[in-house]
């Protein structure tokens, strides 16, 4: 378990199903988190995609954040990790009610000291939809740097949208 002030990042239980299928099935959640067609999740997806959320898994290492109240508040981790080369593809989803409050700042933090200091990666990158201007800051706050863009991208309400990239190298680099 990682902890900081606000938040504690731990592993997924079985009791998270119903309020992690709650947050990635809220269509504002779902906009802003999906690049793909945001489709609702079924609780018998959402149970397979939870079940997986293990030590023992092969790539994807999410952890649940739980705020100081012991309310799950959203999930942040490694979405693709590439071993060769030390990179680590980060993703995060803090849940309505719970935005706003510093909660992802937190735990986006915690993961990459646990990604540099812990697994000993060397770059951390993320995207982000160029309308999620909460995500541009909270990656910006957290040492992230613009580094590129997929213009035109993602087709949202109509229009096209661009997906920014961005990424960190380890302090220790």
């Amino acid at each position: 378990m990682l902890q900081g002030q606000l938040v504690r990042l731990r592993a997924f239980e079985s009791g998270d199903l119903e309020t992690n299928h709650l947050f990635v099935n809220d269509e504002e959640t779902a906009l802003l988190m999906y690049k793909g067609m945001p489709f609702p999740t079924s609780l018998n997806d959402e149970q397979q995609w939870l079940s997986q959320q293990s030590s023992y898994t092969r790539g994807e290492y999410q952890f649940a954040v739980e705020n100081m109240d012991g309310d799950l508040v959203g999930r942040c981790g490694i979405v693709r990790l590439d071993w060769k080369n030390r990179v680590a593809e980060l993703g995060m989803m803090i849940g309505r009610p719970y935005r706003g409050r510093g909660y992802g700042k937190e735990a986006l933090s915690l993961v990459c000291d646990f990604c540099f200091q812990q697994l000993g990666c060397h770059r951390l990158k993320v995207s982000v939809l160029d309308f999620n201007e909460a995500a541009i800051a909270c990656y910006t706050a957290c040492g992230f740097v613009r580094e590129g863009v997929l213009r035109e991208e993602v087709f949202r309400n109509g229009t096209f949208h661009d997906v920014i990239l961005m990424g960190r190298i380890s302090p220790c680099s």
